[in-house]
């Protein structure tokens, strides 16, 4: 399996663009110009835009809109968020459990691409065996939320490919 041009710069995009604010605010409190800020937009804009001619050329263009969507549902979805309060010097303090950071860590990776007759559901596999455990627990859970998402697919099994997870989906 091989990742889409949409699964690989879809992070990057959203890094440029958590980026940009901050590099804007420090150039103005430094008298700079704003050529980092114009840089990153620049090449937000750029990448973009690739995807776009490739959508309007080869697909239909609010797929591109489907897939940004559908990938942030679930991340959300998959995301863990188990907290745990120790009392410490009389004080309460939440720890986060580093088995379902390093989980995270790998939902930050996920991606959905969608096109006009087939999906691409891409997970990374935690490198622990605890993390790896979670994703196991969850797979059917996943495979649901995606079929329930897209009703006018039909999904494969997950598919292993050294460190990745692969759901295919084909239109009915």
């Amino acid at each position: 399996m091989k990742k889409s041009y949409f699964m690989y710069t879809f992070n990057l995009s959203i890094i440029l663009i958590l980026i940009s604010p901050f590099s804007f605010i420090f150039e103005s409190l430094l008298n700079l110009t704003h050529l980092m800020s114009i840089i990153t937009l620049t090449l937000v804009l750029i990448l973009a835009v690739i995807e776009w001619v490739f959508r309007i050329h080869s697909d239909n263009f609010w797929n591109w809109f489907k897939s940004i969507n559908q990938t942030l549902k679930l991340r959300n979805f998959m995301r863990q968020s188990e907290q745990t309060e120790k009392i410490v010097g009389g004080q309460k303090v939440t720890h986060s459990n580093p088995i379902n950071d390093k989980f995270n860590r790998s939902v930050r990776q996920t991606a959905v691409d969608i096109h006009q007759n087939s999906i691409q559901v891409f997970i990374k596999i935690p490198r622990t065996q605890q993390a790896q455990k979670i994703l196991k627990e969850l797979e059917s859970q996943i495979k649901e939320e995606i079929s329930s998402q897209n009703p006018d697919f039909i999904f494969s099994n997950f598919e292993r490919h050294k460190n990745q997870l692969w759901i295919q989906g084909t239109r009915k």
